[in-house]
């Protein structure tokens, strides 16, 4: 089959979005694949986007017995929502066959919340517990175990009830934060992972590095890297949830893909901007557009559409 064949990439992005799914992926290989052919990017980006718009009215019960919370406590908090990009019913059909399937076979009681790029959801826990979720994001939870949760991808912030004789165990990956009641956000995005403690305090991978944090700290993993612990002010945490983005020194790359979460659409970086330290504060506006060039303006940086969503490059200056 030719390289450029759209069903082979199609197969090919399958493929990577399920092997960086389950933390098995090489990441300086899944680099090397993107950088080989701009269409490898294009089609992972309709993948993913694919994959984060599987919910409960997408694909009814005859796809087999997958529990989704679109009646479990699952309420939209906004009108805003995007369907599937480009990659089709049965590439998301066959991602929900081979993601969810297999983890809710073995275990029964567990069942799936999901949200669609620029879509957010407050989830109710049986426990008394809660958990907002920003744009494509995928959290687990347990009907058997109500103080269990796992983001399996993108954003939550959980406001957890107290009980000090029975700690609530977020997993996401190789990591595991635990907490007796407080309120934190937590994200993970390919291979990075941020947990930052607004309220209370948290315990980061209790039975290994065991790392105590108080509110004002986020701590951040990326794979192969030590944990990084800052100070943040808890004011400006989960920003996306009052409207608002604030950073100090966060790398460009980062940045994009929080607004890509949010805004529900695709924000590239140029590699030669992806590590640019950004220390500034973006409004989600009504208007995306808007937004984004906002991010241009504090960021000091060129903006331009690409497709279905933007690409930020360095800023191209009109010779005096």
């Amino acid at each position: 089959m030719a390289e450029n064949d759209p069903h082979d990439l199609r197969a090919q992005a399958v493929a990577w979005r399920l092997r960086l799914e389950d933390g098995d992926a090489d990441w300086e290989a899944f680099v090397e694949w993107l950088e080989g052919d701009p269409a490898r990017s294009d089609a992972y980006d309709k993948i993913e986007a694919a994959d984060a718009a599987i919910l409960a009215a997408d694909f009814p019960a005859a796809t087999g017995p997958v529990p989704v919370a679109a009646n479990d406590g699952g309420t939209p908090t906004t009108g805003r929502r995007f369907g599937m990009i480009g990659g089709g019913a049965l590439v998301a059909a066959a991602l929900a066959a081979i993601v969810v399937v297999p983890m809710v076979s073995s275990k029964p009681d567990r069942y799936e919340v999901a949200t669609a790029s620029g879509e957010q959801r407050r989830v109710e826990i049986a426990d008394g517990s809660s958990a907002m979720l920003n744009g494509a994001t995928r959290l687990i939870l347990d009907h058997d175990d109500p103080r269990f949760a796992e983001l399996v991808s993108g954003e939550a912030t959980f406001t957890v009830r107290h009980d000090s004789g029975e700690p609530f165990t977020v997993l996401s990956g190789e990591h595991r934060v635990q907490d007796s009641g407080t309120t934190f956000n937590v994200i993970r995005d390919r291979g990075d992972f941020t947990v930052e403690v607004i309220e209370g305090a948290v315990i980061y991978n209790p039975d290994d590095a065991a790392i105590a944090l108080k509110a004002g700290k986020s701590l951040r993993a990326s794979r192969g890297a030590a944990p990084v612990v800052v100070d943040a002010d808890p004011e400006a945490m989960a920003g996306w949830r009052n409207g608002q983005l604030n950073y100090v020194g966060a790398p460009l790359a980062r940045v994009a893909g929080d607004l890509s979460r949010t805004l529900g659409a695709p924000i590239a970086v140029a590699d030669e901007l992806a590590e640019l330290p950004l220390t500034g504060s973006i409004r989600i506006r009504s208007d995306d557009a808007a937004t984004v060039r906002d991010l241009a303006l504090v960021a000091d940086v060129g903006a331009r559409r690409k497709g279905n969503g933007w690409i930020i490059e360095p800023l191209t200056r009109a010779p005096r």
